[in-house]
């Protein structure tokens, strides 16, 4: 029997073991001395849940700074037994605890934390999406109206939207790095777009019908599309000037015109 099959089920004792303080041990193993690994296994188990608690914070300071480092650490815990790393790369996990955050009654004072931590989540995919030269305003000032009203995008391939029923873009804005935490709110839904057409992720804040621009646009649709969407929120929208300040974020990669269609002689 090849070795590595020899001891999985020690392994996986060992691994289930670790995170769950209510296993023992597994069967059989010993210190380097040969004795029992109760006290050293202790603290190898409070290690490693140590340092998964602070991946996730890591990964989720907003949502940490919102809950408090204490009861953070305790939601953490709660998720390790709801759902554990499958490798040691821990770049990829973690992204469940939005979902998770929205089963615990414990929280559900805080009906606005699941979305702040989605935005946390489009904010980690964005750092590492893939690279893309966003165009310039030149791309869009050579089409003639008609192209542009039939002209569609392709977005930034780090860019995500967010809508939510809660000012998601302002509670997270309010916990960075030089912001007053305690800044008056406007308890209203906000949407989010996230890119980093650059160096730096940005997260912007977006009016209901520029959600609905954007988000027709991202689903394939045309300029006069995502103008009618924007316009059953707002009569008043500009769609000229909400495709500028798109590709001013960097967040537009390509732009198709649409033929202008032939004239009858």
């Amino acid at each position: 029997m090849p070795l590595e099959t020899a001891h999985a089920p020690t392994e996986a004792a060992l691994a289930a073991a670790i995170l769950d303080t209510t296993l023992p041990p597994p069967a059989g193993l010993l210190g380097r001395d040969g004795g029992p690994v109760g006290r050293r296994f202790a603290v190898h188990r409070a290690t490693t849940t140590f340092g998964l608690i602070g991946a996730l914070a890591t990964r989720y300071p907003v949502t940490e700074k919102l809950l408090g480092v204490d009861t953070f650490a305790d939601l953490a815990r709660a998720f390790l037994a709801h759902d554990r790393p499958p490798t040691a790369l821990l770049l990829d996990w973690g992204e469940a605890l939005p979902d998770f955050v929205e089963t615990l009654d414990d929280l559900a004072d805080w009906p606005f934390l699941a979305d702040v931590a989605r935005l946390e989540v489009a904010w980690t995919r964005a750092h590492h999406a893939a690279e893309a030269d966003p165009i310039d305003l030149a791309e869009v000032a050579r089409l003639a109206p008609e192209e542009l009203a039939g002209a569609r995008i392709a977005l930034h391939p780090s860019a995500a939207l967010l809508a939510s029923p809660h000012p998601v873009a302002s509670l997270w804005a309010s916990q960075q790095d030089g912001e007053d935490p305690d800044v008056e709110i406007d308890w209203t839904p906000e949407a989010a777009l996230v890119v980093r057409p650059r160096a730096d992720v940005r997260v912007h804040r977006l009016t209901p019908a520029a959600h609905a621009f954007v988000a027709t646009l991202a689903a394939d649709g045309d300029v006069t599309d995502a103008a009618l969407a924007a316009g059953e929120n707002d009569s008043d929208f500009d769609a000229g000037a909400h495709l500028v300040g798109l590709v001013r974020l960097g967040a537009v990669v390509a732009l198709e015109a649409s033929p202008l269609a032939e004239t009858a002689p």
